[in-house]
């Protein structure tokens, strides 16, 4: 989470990280609190990979300026936090396969 989903982020490390969390949260089936943590993990990193802008005290070195648009609370269920998570996976996946 610090190296990837710190105060400076961009789409390719929270994508990474959403895989790092995503294999946290098979690997703590049998562990409650680190599932846990892993849910509030990606709940956090999904919101930030949808808020395409910088605002407050989190900057998107790829999306630099804010976005007027978005001056605006915003609310993520977990479900959408997990659909963020698959449609990002299978981005870096697409991202890596050749030309």
């Amino acid at each position: 989470m610090s190296a990837d989903v710190g105060v400076i982020r961009d789409a390719a490390g929270l994508r990474r990280a959403l895989g790092g969390i995503a294999r946290l949260e098979r690997d703590a089936q049998s562990l409650p609190q680190l599932r846990n943590m892993a849910t509030a993990a990606l709940m956090v990193t999904a919101a930030a990979l949808k808020r395409e802008e910088s605002r407050g005290g989190h900057y998107r070195s790829d999306f630099p300026k804010t976005d007027p648009k978005q001056a605006r609370r915003t609310f993520l269920t977990l479900a959408d936090a997990r659909r963020i998570a698959a449609t990002a996976e299978t981005v870096r996946v697409g991202e890596l396969a050749p030309a």
